[in-house]
């Protein structure tokens, strides 16, 4: 063997591994959620801290960028889709299939409403939001009830979905730039969702449907409640016990 050549390198300064890349990949894939979840005493913690970072940060944006487009995007639903994206980001109700499609149906619930009601009623007393009236009642009623049934029918539950048909009926969404601007927004969200979920938090978030043989390993991130009770469970079991 020459003089200058070793007999053997070491196998991190060999390859790819041994790049600054890669290494900077290493570093960075250490803080994600998936990684210290399993790593930490108090894991409830650092949810608790990713929930307020992401959810802060896709709020942050969608807010940045109405304001630079001066298009409406900002609605009342995006608040509890948010947290339920970031806080169960693995469960069912957190799939983009399931946000997307209730929201449309939030929109279509919303809309079919106010046009039954307007047939039996008349729309100032439906259009008012600022007083309650009997037509005001029956239209919300009637959409809470539509997109309720539409939601279950075609599995997509996501309760914030709810309240997007509930705005619709108040007559807080009056044009057709609202409602793009709702769609939109909802798109938006969902996208980043998929990217802070998948690049911060290291999950397997899904692309589209939901996946429960992956969500099956991933617990309160699934939306699978766990063995602790809160203080109102504990007391209304022992209230069902005691009257047994």
């Amino acid at each position: 063997m020459k003089n200058g050549q070793h007999a053997s390198t070491s196998p991190e300064n060999m390859g790819p591994q041994g790049s600054l890349f890669f290494k900077i990949v290493k570093f960075f894939s250490r803080l994600q959620l998936r990684y210290l979840l399993p790593r930490i005493k108090h894991p409830d913690r650092i949810v608790r801290l990713f929930v307020f970072i992401e959810g802060s940060l896709a709020l942050g944006v969608i807010s940045a960028v109405a304001y630079f487009v001066q298009f409406p995007l900002l609605f009342p639903p995006l608040g509890p889709s948010a947290f339920i994206l970031f806080r169960m980001p693995m469960s069912a109700a957190a799939a983009p299939r399931t946000v997307l499609l209730a929201h449309m149906i939030g929109l279509t619930a919303g809309f079919m409403a106010l046009f039954a009601g307007s047939i039996f009623f008349s729309s100032g007393g439906i259009n008012n939001s600022e007083t309650v009236t009997i037509s005001s009642i029956v239209v919300l009623s009637l959409a809470m009830g539509l997109s309720s049934l539409a939601m279950i029918w075609m599995e997509c539950n996501h309760p914030p979905a709810a309240a997007t048909a509930l705005i619709v009926a108040m007559g807080n969404i009056t044009s057709p730039a609202h409602v793009f601007g709702l769609i939109v927004a909802v798109i938006l969200l969902i996208t980043l969702a998929c990217l802070f979920n998948r690049i911060l938090g290291g999950l397997p978030y899904s692309f589209w449907a939901h996946n429960p043989k992956v969500a099956a390993n991933y617990g309160t991130l699934a939306g699978t409640t766990n063995n602790k009770q809160g203080y109102w469970q504990q007391l209304s079991d022992r209230m069902f016990h005691s009257g047994l």
